[in-house]
């Protein structure tokens, strides 16, 4: 379908809200699979049915699937019961970010740079999903190139947060995140290089996850900064983000910064918090925190202690460093992505938008040198949390610390009476993360004075994605928010 969510031409059809099928997680659609109350064709249409409810208002999407969805669900459909359809993806629609291709859609990667273009397979990570089961329900707006957390576009069309219509949702996943909030898909993949699984998921009150760096294959797609991107889901319940990373994970020998060690068996452990330490690290706390963020991040730290986890406050040595080492990379491999790999810049230079053109454009100051030594440093870095979980086993921390940016000035936020970038505002907590390589998992655990989403962070050793989805898990268990979907017209 067209660009934008003004010009989304769908086919009207009175598709009726099938038992609110679109409200239920990948978990529970699973079981009404086994059980015959629902089918893949019925919920598909019950989420294209919201979809054309809510994207001329929120702009998930950069392109609906509408008839080949439609198809893949009844052909699921007409096989369910037999080998293979009782995977936990089976029939599960999924919505894709657009910095992955997906065969015969737009693959513009959110630029009109390469406005015209459209992918011609799928990407490694997309490939698995379907042979999962899953249904590929279309392909979710991204900050341009990825590079950026507000998804907004002035030409493209941007995402509103489902939350208030008026605030940004995040980025650069914002698409994927965003759909998943407003109830288009109970699932989404997303992908994060500085935060653009964690940022969006937190601010529209979803979870997510990113894995250890090589986990999942990036293969098929636009690289933002290749040595510190990292795919990854997004989900309305923490439960589901286990089946999706599942289907995700593995070996690609087309990609060479994957491996061959099998992901650790995620499912979900009883009283997982006890005898677990919880880290808590005052020098990563780099940006204050709004009043009311603080209040329910201290109030996840008594939840952690209530069932069963201990504190220990551990330091952090020189992590002022971390930002400035990891914009030297991201720079200096973004600028070699756009004239190198795509030979887009600076050839194309006047249809980037302003902000990634004059992030490019500072790129190109990274020298070589610069770029070696902030490697070197990121290698110390690295020894330093591998340090730091010695003494405890995951580390918590803020995502955000303040809620979204206005459509209207979405750069800049007001941050304690001062402006502030809201690039700044996130992202001094959540590039530690994809400097090192270190698995994460995102959940929300309140809403501010606002009432927009507030999330927290688990951050686990190595290769550890089991510790950063149990403990997560069993904190959103603690907390126990209340079950409240975004007070948007045409809900019901």
């Amino acid at each position: 379908m067209a660009l934008g969510p003004s010009k989304l031409q769908v086919t009207k059809r009175s598709l009726e809200y099938l038992s609110e099928l679109w409200e239920l997680s990948a978990n529970q659609l699973s079981n009404c699979y086994r059980t015959g109350q629902a089918s893949p064709a019925e919920v598909v249409d019950s989420c294209l049915g919201r979809i054309e409810a809510l994207e001329p208002s929120i702009g998930a999407f950069r392109h609906v699937c509408f008839e080949d969805a439609q198809s893949d669900a009844k052909r699921l459909t007409s096989v369910l019961g037999s080998i293979g359809s009782d995977q936990p993806l089976y029939g599960i629609p999924v919505a894709v970010k657009e910095l992955f291709d997906v065969r015969n859609t737009p693959g513009c990667y959110g630029s009109e740079v390469l406005a015209n273009r459209v992918s011609k397979s799928d990407a490694e990570a997309v490939r698995r999903l379907r042979e999962a089961g899953a249904i590929i329900i279309g392909v979710t707006r991204a900050h341009e190139f990825g590079w950026g957390i507000t998804t907004q576009h002035k030409s493209l069309g941007s995402t509103r947060n489902p939350w208030n219509l008026g605030r940004v949702p995040g980025g650069s996943s914002g698409g994927s995140a965003a759909a998943v909030a407003s109830g288009m898909v109970p699932v989404a993949l997303a992908s994060d290089t500085g935060g653009s699984i964690r940022i969006p998921a937190a601010l529209c009150g979803i979870a997510g996850i990113k894995a250890t760096y090589g986990r999942i294959s990036k293969r098929g797609g636009v690289s933002l900064a290749p040595s510190m991107d990292h795919p990854g889901p997004v989900a309305r319940e923490v439960e589901d983000l286990e089946a999706v990373l599942v289907a995700l994970s593995g070996f690609d020998p087309e990609d060479s910064t994957t491996y061959r060690d099998n992901l650790p068996n995620l499912g979900r452990r009883e009283n997982a918090l006890n005898g677990i330490t919880v880290g808590r690290c005052p020098d990563l706390h780099l940006r204050r925190l709004a009043v009311d963020h603080q209040v329910l991040f201290e109030s996840t730290l008594e939840s952690v202690v209530s069932a069963g986890g201990r504190l220990e406050e551990v330091s952090m040595p020189g992590s002022e460093r971390i930002r400035p080492t990891f914009a030297s990379i991201q720079m200096a491999e973004a600028y070699y992505v756009h004239t190198k790999e795509l030979g887009t810049f600076p050839s194309a230079e006047k249809d980037y938008g302003e902000d990634v053109r004059n992030r490019l454009l500072l790129a190109g100051q990274v020298s070589i040198a610069d770029y070696l030594a902030a490697m070197r440093e990121k290698m110390d870095i690295r020894r330093k949390f591998e340090s730091m979980f010695r003494n405890i086993d995951v580390l918590l921390t803020p995502v955000t610390a303040g809620g979204p940016s206005t459509i209207e000035n979405p750069d800049v936020v007001e941050h304690f009476g001062e402006p502030l970038e809201f690039r700044d505002l996130c992202m001094d907590y959540t590039v530690p993360q994809d400097l090192t390589g270190l698995p994460v998992c995102v959940i929300p655990i309140g809403f501010d004075s606002d009432d927009l989403p507030v999330g927290v962070q688990v951050t686990a050793p190595d290769r550890r994605e089991d510790l950063a989805f149990q403990v997560a898990l069993e904190i959103s268990t603690a907390i126990n928010l209340e079950k409240k979907w975004p007070l948007l017209e045409s809900h019901r």
